[in-house]
Formats: structure tokens, sequence, C-alpha cells
């Protein structure tokens, strides 16, 4: 529940599920009938998600009317589609960084100093292209190019501002200049404070603590701190919580502390690395 949305979930299969999901359906009619609460049930949509490519296509039914099925759905701002992939996620969010850019530097053309450009960037690009990235952060390199299209587009015409031909900006020159880290390497780092959140119960969330194993090293020498786990698909080995897990086995290997140290410290340690 998240303020007037609800959203009901089960494991389906061709013979369970089913009859628990509309019994649950028919019990919020049912709280909304005692109650005097109205239901748009024009509203109430249904999605499958699975990882093959047949869906079960079961109906189910509320006040009397079938839910509609959909295969793209926003979920607190980020798109969700049958597979889980996070490609649909990834379309929107370039083409709306992309809509930004055309906007900040249609409405700046009388400005003369990079760092107000940049401003813009960091404060209304950015949080589009990596609003809840653990969730959704992509492991095909494709949509990693995609999204790391737009920061260098952004570049070339700042760079076109600083005197350049468009195709002549120096683009990981000026990076570097403005401290502009690529953005894998900053969905990185966020992956990063989450776990660092986590094992340090600044963010209370016992679901997520559960699928965390720290483990003693064995050796003087080993730093390994979470035990890495066994995965049969590439889908699960990059798998949200295995991923932020892999990321911080690396950067526990390379010395940074996890437990010891204030959030500050530890941000900038995890920076430093990234870079």
């Amino acid at each position: 529940m998240y303020a007037d949305d609800v959203k009901l979930f089960d494991v389906v299969s061709h013979g369970t599920g089913r009859n628990a999901l509309q019994s649950s359906l028919l019990n919020i009619d049912k709280w909304c009938l005692d109650n005097g609460m109205a239901l748009n049930t024009a509203k109430c949509v249904m999605m499958s998600f699975r990882r093959g490519s047949n869906i079960l296509d079961i109906q189910y039914v509320l006040q009397g009317a079938p839910l509609i099925r959909v295969f793209k759905f926003n979920d607190l701002g980020v798109t969700m589609s049958p597979s889980l992939s996070p490609l649909e996620h990834v379309c929107g969010i370039t083409a709306k960084a992309r809509s930004l850019l055309g906007f900040i530097f249609r409405s700046s053309r009388d400005f003369r100093s990079p760092h107000s450009l940049l401003v813009l960037f960091r404060a209304l690009v950015l949080p589009v292209m990596e609003y809840a990235s653990v969730i959704w952060s992509p492991y095909h390199q494709y949509q990693i190019d995609m999204l790391q299209k737009v920061q260098r587009r952004f570049v070339r015409m700042l760079g076109c501002r600083m005197g350049f031909a468009y195709f002549d900006v120096p683009v990981e020159e000026i990076e570097r200049h403005f401290g502009l880290l690529p953005l894998a390497s900053r969905r990185r780092l966020f992956d990063l404070m989450l776990l660092y959140k986590l094992v340090n119960g600044a963010l209370d969330c016992p679901e997520l603590l559960a699928g965390i194993d720290i483990c003693a090293p064995r050796g003087t020498r080993s730093r390994t701190i979470f035990r890495r786990r066994l995965h049969t698909t590439a889908y699960a080995y990059n798998s949200g919580l295995s991923r932020v897990l892999r990321s911080g086995c690396e950067a526990a290997a390379a010395g940074i502390d996890f437990f010891d140290v204030s959030v500050v410290a530890f941000r900038r340690a995890a920076m430093r690395w990234g870079l």
C-alpha cells in the first residue's frame, strides 16, 4: 500500500495462486462497499511478470468487470514490463532527458558561464536519469550506452558554448575538467551507498538485509566481507541485490571500510575508488 495505491501479488502457476488473488480482490470490493468508498475500476489493471515467453492468460474480476491486462506500467516513477527488463524504463528516461537538454539550451542562449549549464544539467537532467537506479540499473552494454550518450550530448553542446565545433569537442577532457563521472560509475556509487546504509541500520528494510550474508575472511590478506552466491542465469547474476553485493565485495577488496566510518567519509572513499 502507498497513499491511495494498493497492489496485490502472488506467485501464480497453472493450478495455484489465481484463487488467492481473486479472493483478495473480492475482499477489497466488499471492504469498499461496507465503508462507503467508491472504487474506480477503470484505473485498476493487472500485469503478469515472467522471464519466459509464455504468460498465463488468467482473467481477474473486480466489481463484476474484468481487469485490463497491461504490458507496461509506471510504478512510482519506474516503468515495469512483464519480462522485468529495464529497457522500457531506459528508453523512457533517455527520451525525457534529451527533451530536457533541448529545453536547457533553448532557454540559456544568453548564458556564457559553463558552470551555470552544469548546475541546470545536474538539477534537471541527472535526477531523471538516476532516480531509483538501484532497481533498474542495466547490465546490457547497449542500454548502458543509451544512457551515457545523453551526458555525451550535453558535453558536446557545452563544448560548443566554449568555442569548439560540435564534432571536435574533447568529450573526455571536458568531463574530467568539470568532474562529470560516467553515469555507470555514478550508479555503482548509489549501489554502494545503499549497501552501506543497509548494513549500518540507516535504512530500515529487513527483507533486503536478510539477503546480505556477511562472512569473516579466512586469510589475513582477504578482504571479502560479503558472501558471493552462485547464479545459474545472467539475469539472476545481474539482479539488483546480487549486483550491489558484487560491487560491495570489489570495494571492500580495494580497502573501503563499510562499518567504522561516517556516511560522508564512506561516500568520499567510494567516489575516489570510482574514479
